[in-house]
Order: structure tokens, then sequence, then C-alpha cells
């Protein structure tokens, strides 16, 4: 039904533009310098709208001075337009309507895909010339560059970098209870099996490994047995696997099942959410966890009101096989960007706007601001004016990293704002980050296939994963599960993501 309405909504918009286009004939010819003209007749420099959602925990304030910067620095006006949500719907029906705003952000890159094929953003690389810090910026992150790409080598939407560290996702521990109990911290999974069970003696009710989002959160386990839990490509192979079906994975299956039996993770873990897991690793109930690195202060700083000496740090990933390596999922990327309308009448500008995102001043102001009003620099180091608490009290302050203000971002400007321990975080955790991995642009046909087939692959998948996390389907059963994901037509959708990746890393990026 949704696609339908996708549909629906793109033929709508197409027809939308055709009437205009024939009503603006109608009244007299226009050159392309007039659709893309960058003031009015009296020289004002122009107004742009931006279309864009907004952060609850930081609404949008049109006072803020990041929107100062960039009026100032692209010399234009910004007309902010925030739409409801889900911001996906309003959307849709924005760009349905024809009526679109000069520049839209983006949360993914497979929509914007899907509206440049049916007509209605501008593919930047027709602009590429008269975009040189994108240029050099591509030079600099070619990957992230062909993340963006349509499955024929346009691109609708800008990348960024830099803000994705926020994600970053890792495993951390109680250091306090690790060292009144005298404890190592584990650096193999038969060590992490060890080290539950001690912490399971010497606490009866307690879960020690605690993690949220069920299986979902395989995604973040996976790396530590050389697999992945979905589709990923294989750089030493120079292939796409699926994850789900691999030795390796069976055997991550061996200690979550042990795990389970043994109380060591909460019996409801496949449906502990976000408040559920916080309980847990504030109640002295689990003392090993994974997730975003932001977490570490969250945890820390809560509990030390009535605990003060709880203390959760940053933890090395066990590794899972004998001969492995001690990786993280790398989810230190942030997809999206600035798309522009075909119909704009202000092109030419928006692309200038884009660009200067892309450029040393652009990523410097857009990350700190302005040198005496925001921040101070004294031998090569920045700091904040104020005494901000956290990266959110910043953004509410300025507005900077907020919605539609950042391509390319510093992010030191929110590191120095959080704890040593959190520093000390992301000074170690690079260097167990996994490869990322890739994401392919598929042509139409190849999507009707993925959400066909991969969907009926994904839910048995999940099923059978959660049974044999919990022992209703013994593991004895893996092979068989196997061929049942192989009749799905596994190979089939492992072959579309070879194809798509084979495309893009064939595209011209200059």
């Amino acid at each position: 039904m949704k696609k339908l309405l996708s549909y629906f909504l793109m033929v709508l918009f197409v027809f939308t533009l055709l009437v205009a286009c024939s009503s603006d004939s109608s009244g007299g010819s226009n050159s392309s310098s007039d659709t893309t003209s960058d003031s009015g007749s009296d020289g004002d420099r122009p107004t742009l709208k931006l279309y864009t959602n907004e952060h609850p925990s930081w609404p949008t304030n049109e006072d803020w001075i990041v929107w100062d910067i960039i009026e100032d620095e692209t010399n234009m006006d910004l007309e902010l337009e925030i739409a409801a949500e889900p911001y996906g719907e309003s959307l849709n029906l924005i760009v349905a309507s024809g009526d679109l705003p000069d520049i839209m952000r983006m949360t993914n890159f497979a929509t914007p895909n899907e509206y440049g094929a049916d007509g209605a953003l501008v593919n930047l690389l027709d602009h590429i010339e008269d975009m040189p810090n994108l240029q050099a910026w591509m030079e600099q992150f070619p990957e992230e560059a062909r993340r963006v790409l349509s499955h024929d080598g346009k691109m609708y939407v800008s990348p960024n970098t830099g803000i994705g560290e926020t994600n970053r996702m890792l495993w951390m521990y109680r250091q306090d209870v690790f060292e009144e109990h005298d404890l190592e911290t584990p650096t193999t999974w038969d060590e992490l099996y060890t080290v539950l069970q001690e912490l399971k003696s010497i606490y009866p009710e307690s879960y020690p490994f605690g993690f949220r989002n069920g299986t979902d959160k395989l995604i973040n386990f996976a790396p530590n047995f050389a697999t992945n839990w979905d589709y990923y490509y294989d750089e030493e192979g120079d292939e796409w696997r699926y994850g789900p079906i691999e030795e390796n994975y069976r055997v991550m299956m061996e200690y979550f099942n042990k795990f389970y039996q043994e109380k060591l993770i909460p019996p409801d873990f496949l449906s502990t959410d976000t408040a559920g897991w916080q309980e847990l690793i504030s109640t002295d109930t689990s003392f090993i966890t994974q997730d975003y690195i932001g977490r570490i202060d969250e945890f820390n700083l809560t509990n030390r009101e009535e605990n003060p000496d709880f203390t959760i740090k940053h933890m090395a990933p066990p590794v899972g096989l004998a001969d492995g390596e001690p990786l993280n999922y790398s989810a230190h990327t942030n997809d999206g960007g600035f798309s522009v309308a075909i119909n704009s009448d202000h092109i030419d500008k928006a692309i200038q706007f884009i660009d200067w995102t892309f450029s040393e001043e652009g990523r410097d102001k857009l990350s700190w601001g302005i040198e005496g009003e925001t921040y101070t620099e004294e031998n090569g180091e920045k700091s904040w004016i104020k005494d901000y608490a956290s990266p959110a009290e910043l953004r509410i302050d300025t507005g900077l990293s907020t919605n539609s203000t950042y391509s390319w971002f510093d992010y030191d400007a929110h590191m120095i704002l959080f704890s040593d321990d959190v520093k000390q975080a992301y000074e170690e955790s690079p260097q167990y980050d996994a490869p990322i991995v890739p994401v392919p642009s598929f042509t139409p046909e190849e999507q009707e296939v993925i959400a066909i087939k991969g969907e009926a692959i994904k839910k048995h998948r999940d099923q059978e994963i959660a049974k044999f996390m919990i022992g209703k389907r013994d593991l004895s059963e893996w092979d068989t599960y196997v061929e049942e994901i192989e009749n799905l037509g596994v190979q089939e959708l492992i072959d579309i993501y070879e194809e798509a990746y084979k495309r893009m890393q064939e595209v011209e990026l200059n």
C-alpha cells in the first residue's frame, strides 16, 4: 500500500510540474538563467526556502546564530519550513504537490534517489564544476561520496561526514564492580562467559550481560565473530555475503544460548527496550553492555548521585573466534544531506550554499560558530566561551549541529564537552572499527525483489534466530535453517548487492 501511495504521489508531482511548465511557457519564453537567478531585479539577496524537520530535544529557533552564519556567508536569506512528523510522509506530500522548497533535508539516501529518478531533484554532479569544495571533499572521502549515489551514478543528495561520530557504539563495563571483586575484563567470548558466571555467583539476582533491542542488537556482536547480521561486503574475499547463514554466526548463537539458559542475560532480552535496559544498568543488575559511546556519561552522571563510585567505562570488544580480531560494528555514519528542487528559481544559490558547507571555512563555522562570540582559540586549541554541560545545551543555545546545519562536521566541537572517560573511549575505540558496510543503490527492479524476497528472508531470519537463542529450536537444526534461507532466494539477493556495488564503484565522481 505504501509503495502504491508513493507511486501515486510521484505521478501527481510529475503532472503538477508539467502543468506548471506549460503555464509558464504560455506567458513567454524563459531562459535557463532566469530559472536559476540568485537575486531579484532590485539586487537584493534572494530568499530560499529550507524544508526540514527538528529534533524534539532542541526544537528549531529562528534566532539561532547558526542561521545568521549561513545567511551571511552565502549571501542569502533562509525561510525555514518545519515539517510535521512523521517527516517521511510530509516530505512525500510536499514533493508530490509540485510546490517544492528550494532546499530539502533528506534523512537517508534512498528517498532522494527515488525523487531524483522521478525528475524532482537536481543532480549535483551536473553542477560539480561550480562546486570546488565538494570536489575536493570527494577526493578526500571517496567512499562516503559513493554512499549517496543513485543506481545510475547521479547525486541527488549531498553526502556528509563527522556528525556520525555521535553514533559510535562500543562495549562498556562497570569498572567499580570489577575492581571491587578483582575481576578481569574479558578479551574473548570464552572469558566473557567465565566472568558473567562469576558475576552471577556474586549477584545471584543479576543478569550480568544486559542490552536492548533484542535480535537487532546482533548487528553489534556479529563483528566479534568475523561476520555480519545482514548482507555485507567481505573486503578480504572481495565478495558480498549473508552473515546469518554462516558458520561463524552459528558459533555466536551457541554463546547466546548458553547465556540464556544460565540466566546470564535477562529472560525478556528479546523485548527489552531502552528504559528497561537503563534500569538494568542502573540497579546493579547488569554489568557489561554494548551501546552508544555517549551512554558512558549518561550513566555515570545520573547514577553517581546515589553511588559516587559508579563507573561505566569503555571495554575492548571481546574476540569470538580463536583466530579472530577485536572488532566493533562501524555505526559512526550518518546518512542524509541536502537536496535541491529541480524547479527552484535559485538553483545556483542553493548549489553555492551546499558547496560552502564542504569548505574548510564552512566546516569550521558550522561546527564552532564565530570566534570571539561562541568560541576562543589559543595555540591551535578551541574552547567554548560558554560553559556548556553537554552538546545538547550547545545545540539549544546556538543551533550548531542541529538538523540542516552541517555537511562536514568537526566532532572535536562536541568532544571537548565530554568527560575524560568518554574522551578516552573516543581515543581508544577507532582501532576496533570494523570496515564500514557499503550502501549500494538499487534499480527499481532490484528494489522490487528486495521488497518481496528480502522481506521474507528477514522475517524468517529474525524468527528462527530468536528461537536458536532461547532454545526453542535446537542448534543441531542449523543446516536445515540455512537451507530454508537459501530456498527463500538469498543468493539472488547477494547477487543483487554484488551487481549494485560494482555499479557504484565504476562511477566517476569528478
